[in-house]
């Protein structure tokens, strides 16, 4: 076909592209990359040399241990190479252990999510979302659907599933296309869940017995939340919980699936009850009940608990009510179609409006930063100022107050001689003092 059609040779192949390339669900709009780069013409951040801020950054932490939140947040959106994402990490990750942490700005957690999303830095950028503690880095609901829709379109549905249940973990179901996103990319991620394993137990391998005083031995304590690592886990919570806020077939399809896979028995028998009294009709996808035997062949014969294998009875009951016979992945595309005709518009003005805020509130933040530093800055000029003045009057009136300081030298020796008798006093204090003048007297040897 190529040669016959030479002349089109362009446009067909370009078509040809285009339907064996994913498909995306949000448009390059939705994105608002434009606007994002129009950040860089704004004068404050157009004269910062990243290179050279990051040298000053680093020096900030090396001699007083801090710098302040803004400037981090000016590092974030001016720098640009990609060599240079571990120096973004490294200022953030101290950032996260000052003081300052509590003031980083709404733009620097935007910024930083664009810039590893923009160089491909997908492992890093995995990596510090779910490292909340040592980074701090939240994305807002913009950079969840582009996130998920990106993984989506490059068929990584792992890395979808890892941004999708993030919101889950921040009990956030305020964005409809984030709560649909987050949907489809579990189910698509469970289709293949070999590809996200569970971190391996770290190893103790050191011979050597430390023991080491505390002052109290903290208890274990699993909160089962934040402190779940097996990707089954996560994502069968996110289901449960995006489902359990959807209220309809779908969302009570995704909730029992997931309750299964998160391994909570009783509470799946407890919502199969609450089903049969309550729904009549379209109580749960078809579907899901070959999806959840596929799920449950993960799990090796010899460790499937009785109380599942008596669950699946109660589940397959199920059966008998009405059921809906549509296919379940259509279903959760146009779940999220529909979502992003409501919403798309809403988030890119928001996003919009967001962007010159940011703007404003950097340069107000960076003012109030000026300020306190030229405050302090007169502050210690006036202290020098009345140190001086002070040493100025010594020098002036030392013929007028002689006797007087002769009389307040005098006193203090007295309290010294007093303080020195008070300790005499005291059992072998005289043996402690020989001790320490042998310890200041002690010369280390040459080496």
């Amino acid at each position: 076909m190529f040669k016959l059609f030479n002349s089109g040779t362009k446009v067909y192949y370009t078509v040809c592209k285009t339907v064996i390339q994913k498909r995306s669900f949000l448009s390059e709009a939705y994105r608002c990359e434009e606007a994002w780069k129009a950040r860089l013409e704004f004068p404050l951040l157009k004269k910062v040399n990243p290179q050279q801020l990051f040298l000053t950054l680093d020096q900030n932490f090396s001699s007083k241990g801090k710098v302040s939140a803004v400037d981090i947040d000016i590092f974030a959106n001016t720098v640009a190479d990609k060599h240079q994402s571990e120096e973004l990490l490294y200022t953030l990750h101290h950032l996260r252990l000052s003081a300052e942490a509590t003031n980083i700005l709404e733009s620097t957690h935007h910024a930083v999510i664009r810039f590893l999303l923009n160089h491909d830095c997908t492992t890093d950028l995995v990596n510090i979302l779910h490292d909340r503690l040592n980074y701090g880095i939240f994305p807002d609901s913009l950079c969840y659907n582009v996130l998920m829709d990106t993984y989506l379109k490059k068929k990584d549905y792992a890395n979808a599933a890892k941004i999708a249940v993030l919101p889950m973990l921040q009990e956030d179901t305020e964005n409809p296309i984030t709560n649909a996103l987050s949907i489809y990319s579990c189910h698509k991620y469970l289709e293949n869940p070999d590809v996200w394993q569970k971190p391996p137990e770290p190893v103790d391998d050191s011979k050597e017995e430390i023991k080491v005083r505390v002052k109290y031995l903290r208890n274990p304590y699993f909160d089962d939340h934040f402190d779940l690592t097996d990707p089954r886990d996560l994502v069968g919570k996110t289901l449960a919980f995006q489902g359990k806020a959807m209220n309809n077939t779908l969302g009570r399809t995704c909730h029992l699936r997931g309750l299964i896979l998160y391994k909570k028995y009783q509470d799946v028998l407890k919502l199969i009850q609450q089903w049969k009294d309550e729904v009549e009709e379209d109580v749960v996808y078809d579907e899901v009940f070959t999806l959840i035997e596929k799920d449950n062949t993960h799990i090796p014969k010899e460790q499937i608990p009785n109380e599942l294998e008596n669950l699946m009875s109660e589940v397959n009951a199920l059966k008998e009510k009405k059921l809906c016979k549509d296919n379940m992945t259509e279903v959760l595309e146009n779940n999220v179609k529909s979502a992003v005709n409501k919403q798309s518009e809403i988030d890119m003005n928001e996003q919009l409006k967001k962007y010159s805020e940011w703007e404003k509130q950097r340069e107000i933040v960076l003012n109030k930063q000026l300020e306190e530093i030229n405050r302090q800055a007169r502050i210690q000029n006036i202290n020098e100022m009345k140190k001086d003045l002070e040493e100025r009057e010594k020098l002036l009136t030392y013929f007028e107050k002689e006797e007087d300081m002769e009389l307040e030298i005098e006193r203090l020796e007295a309290a010294d001689k007093k303080e020195m008798e008070r300790v005499l006093r005291q059992h072998r204090a005289a043996k402690k003092l020989r001790n320490l003048k042998h310890e200041e007297e002690y010369v280390p040897p040459t080496i």
